[in-house]
């Protein structure tokens, strides 16, 4: 008699992660009861933009077709082959736009509420440094922008501009959040998304100034995620090692306790790293890293960095570097921010 199929593995007891922030929501919800106010239907809207001279060009905004809007969303990575029912989601009230050339899809600077998906055409993200404009790269239609901004509950982080005229895909964070909600292997996939970029965000510190592109890769490679519960400890004190940690989720404790019994405590947020080099000066820890609560982090474990140190010797010099790019916790303890907000 052939057994049963087995069922399926129940998924993890610890709490789902909220990837858009809950002010954020807050405040797209309020715009959404404001819209439901006043106008009760979106008409198409046309704003003038100056191109030079008397010529005006506009951009319109519109309800987007769901049927395109579909399938522009099934061409991203992210989304590929996501169940209809989770695309029509996304798509329900996405708007459609329509760039001319020269113009902005939005400014670095401001607030990210939505995401965009790229229908037609091609834009250019640029970033403001040293008073100049400088482009990042190019994205095309099937690639999203705005993802990581809208998660982390910042600020864009750079601009994009049309080269040539241009249509785009608007989703609100607030649909992309009703979808998370219910959606298990779309909150997985974003939240690997997340991690990756948090990492990248991370290696692309000044403390990294001098490792090459390749050798930066193969660290994030090398870092694996860490669920911990209440009580659960990364370092204890006694212990020799080398350790890189980065917050992704939650908050950890790092405890320094006297001899009579006092104790300091400093709280590392999601966004922030840790790192640790006592094996590099031969001394033991004297600090506790651990957490009071449920906390995801990403680390690079003693042996891997200890690896990847025979293979980029400069990775050896981070204790003489880490004082300039973040603060001192204990003799080879020291923490300090990836530049990057929570989830």
């Amino acid at each position: 008699m052939p057994l049963p199929p087995p069922e399926p593995a129940p998924r993890p007891s610890h709490p789902r992660l909220s990837l858009i922030p809950v002010d954020l929501i807050q405040d797209l919800e309020r715009e959404a009861k404001l819209e439901e106010t006043g106008e009760t239907e979106l008409e198409p809207r046309t704003s003038p933009i100056a191109v030079g001279g008397d010529d005006v060009a506009f951009m319109a905004e519109s309800p987007a077709n769901v049927e395109e809007a579909i399938e522009a969303l099934a061409e991203v990575a992210l989304f590929k082959d996501l169940p209809r029912a989770s695309l029509e989601a996304l798509a329900g009230d996405a708007m459609q736009l329509e760039l001319p050339d020269g113009e902005s899809l939005f400014l670095e600077g401001e607030e990210a509420g939505s995401f965009f998906v790229m229908m037609e055409g091609t834009v250019e993200l640029l970033r403001q440094k040293d008073g100049r404009e400088v482009a990042l790269r190019h994205v095309s239609r099937g690639e999203a922008m705005g993802l990581f901004g809208l998660f982390s509950g910042q600020q864009r982080a750079a601009s994009a501009r049309a080269i040539g005229d241009c249509v785009a895909l608007v989703v609100s964070g607030e649909r992309m959040q009703a979808l998370l909600e219910r959606d298990d292997d779309l909150h997985d996939r974003l939240l690997r998304f997340f991690r990756e970029r948090l990492l990248e965000s991370f290696m692309a510190n000044r403390l990294f100034g001098d490792i090459d592109s390749i050798a930066r890769a193969r660290l994030i490679g090398r870092f694996t995620n860490k669920t911990l519960k209440a009580g659960d400890a990364l370092l204890n004190p006694g212990e020799v090692v080398n350790l890189l940690l980065v917050v992704t989720h939650g908050s950890v404790i790092v405890e320094e306790r006297s001899k009579l019994g006092a104790s300091k405590q400093y709280e590392l947020g999601t966004g922030q790293f840790l790192t640790v080099t006592c094996a590099l000066s031969g001394l033991p820890s004297r600090l506790r890293v651990f957490t009071n609560d449920f906390a995801t982090v990403s680390v690079l474990s003693h042996k891997d960095l200890n690896e990847l140190m025979k293979d980029y010797p400069a990775l050896r010099l981070l204790p003489s570097r880490l004082p300039a790019h973040a603060r001192q916790v204990d003799r080879d303890v020291f923490c300090g921010t990836t530049g990057v907000g929570g989830m």
